[in-house]
């Protein structure tokens, strides 16, 4: 009797970390469980990245690059690259975190997600099947000798 006790705890504390970390109940579909420090923190990073675009933050997208050349960067150019559609009527609607990965030196990151997104315009775009698209992109980070991570955005936000 105490060992099904037991079990049916085991259960609920496993269903309920699955559902805390899914995308349906957490921040991505990345298990918050499984994530080092630094994956962790590449997770955080490229959702609030895609966050910035989604409010069409583009002086705060550009702080995730170098400081050096942050005022070079040209977030809406880099995002019609990637969407293939004017910022403007880019509505992101949702995103994802699908994977995260380290290279062996754990100096290098990759961060797999996924973009739900609606194409702004008049009733002809806004009711075509081709209005709602997803798409996946991939983040790439370095970590830098003082132990902060900086994505390298023309990598990252390229077709």
């Amino acid at each position: 009797m105490k060992s099904a006790a037991i079990l049916v705890l085991v259960l609920g504390l496993a269903g309920a970390a699955l559902y805390l970390t899914s995308s349906q109940g957490g921040p991505s579909g990345v298990s918050a469980l499984v994530l080092s420090p630094d994956k962790a923190l590449l997770r955080d990073r490229t959702l609030e990245f895609l966050e910035d675009i989604k409010f069409k933050d583009f002086k705060k997208a550009s702080t995730y690059h170098l400081e050096a050349t942050q005022k070079a960067r040209d977030i809406p150019a880099l995002i019609q690259r990637i969407f293939r559609i004017r910022h403007e009527v880019l509505d992101i609607q949702s995103y994802e975190v699908l994977e995260v990965e380290l290279d062996r030196s754990k100096k290098r990151g990759r961060v797999r997600t996924l973009v739900y997104f609606h194409i702004l315009g008049d009733r002809d775009v806004r009711e075509s099947e081709e209005s709602h698209r997803d798409t996946e992109i991939l983040f790439y980070w370095f970590k830098q000798p003082d132990g902060t991570w900086t994505m390298e955005l023309e990598s990252s936000l390229r077709s």
